[in-house]
């Protein structure tokens, strides 16, 4: 499965290299994890990856995860004027600022990027075309990812 992280963050995280190292580096990981999770209904997921101060918070509106089976979007004057989207969902992952910034090392932050995530997959509320979508697979298959990875151990429970 393809997946894409598009990441939107504060300014005050940018200031800090540990922040930004973490944020790619789980991008990193959960892309190449997933490239072997296969699925019939969904060969791509869209996640936006928000972490945003309570000042700049205010500007985001959180999007309802959307599924498409098969569209396609036609942008005039861009550089690609036609986008396809088959089988993609797509989701906003709102990481909470305050306890992100608190913390002090990449190897914390990887713990609480990944933590958050299985949280928010085990929330997440699915299109109901994705009735039959193996999402408690696609769970197990996010745990396992960052297990191997040592980000988390078999113990830690979101």
């Amino acid at each position: 499965m393809k997946t894409s992280l598009a990441i939107v963050i504060s300014i005050e995280l940018k200031s800090f290299s540990f922040y930004n190292d973490a944020l790619y580096a789980f991008e990193s990981i959960l892309s190449k994890g997933l490239l072997g999770f296969n699925s019939d209904l969904v060969e791509e997921i869209c996640i936006r990856l928000v972490c945003e101060s309570p000042r700049f918070a205010k500007f985001f509106q959180e999007q309802r995860p959307k599924y498409y089976e098969d569209k396609t979007f036609k942008y005039r004057g861009s550089v690609t004027p036609e986008v396809r989207l088959y089988k993609c969902l797509t989701a906003d992952f709102v990481v909470n600022f305050e306890g992100y910034y608190k913390l002090t090392t990449k190897e914390e932050c990887l713990k609480y990027l990944a933590l958050s995530f299985i949280d928010f997959l085990s929330n997440l509320k699915y299109p109901g075309k994705l009735k039959k979508f193996e999402k408690e697979k696609l769970l197990q298959a996010v745990k396992d990812i960052f297990i191997e990875n040592a980000i988390i151990s078999k113990y830690d429970d979101a």
